[in-house]
């Protein structure tokens, strides 16, 4: 042993063995950490079982295609629309639209309707007809007021 100050133990005598048991406490740490990652790993023939699992023992998928459980009640188109049947459960009719116009909601008149504003732009009157504009409900202090490159009047502050 090393000595010390007036023949007293050297303080690294007692330190000697540290090293050693940090080292024996790093691969238990190590070792267990090891064994739980293990533990929580699904082994690969486990993982196919259960009321969860994609395919059946003989590889055929247990999932079920996602409309078979709708009901169809679809009427017979009448012409000019036809039915369509692209990947949607029930089909739908349908007909282009040089067939059947858009429907831009001039059937009826609205209460709500204003004019389109002077300066518009001529991108508001086409190609797929003109814009529909409609009285815009303003709070307290604001008022209807068109803007440069609108096509319908916006709220703005009455003092803008």
């Amino acid at each position: 042993l090393a000595q010390g100050v007036f023949g007293q133990p050297s303080p690294r005598d007692g330190i000697v063995l540290w090293p050693d048991m940090k080292l024996a406490f790093i691969q238990v740490v190590s070792v267990s950490a090891l064994l739980v990652q293990k533990a929580k790993q699904v082994p690969d023939d486990m993982k196919n079982v259960g009321d969860d699992r994609m395919t059946n023992s003989f590889g055929e998928s247990t999932l079920t295609p996602p409309c078979s459980s709708v009901t169809c009640n679809m009427p017979e188109c009448q012409a000019p629309f036809e039915k369509k049947e692209d990947g949607t459960c029930c089909g739908y009719c349908w007909a282009p639209d040089h067939v059947v116009g858009l429907d831009r909601h001039k059937a009826t008149k609205s209460m709500y309707e204003a004019d389109m504003c002077d300066g518009a732009p001529s991108s508001c009157r086409g190609p797929g007809g003109e814009a529909q504009c409609f009285t815009p409900s303003c709070d307290e202090g604001y008022e209807a007021h068109c803007v440069p490159g609108a096509c319908c009047p916006t709220c703005q502050y009455k003092g803008f």
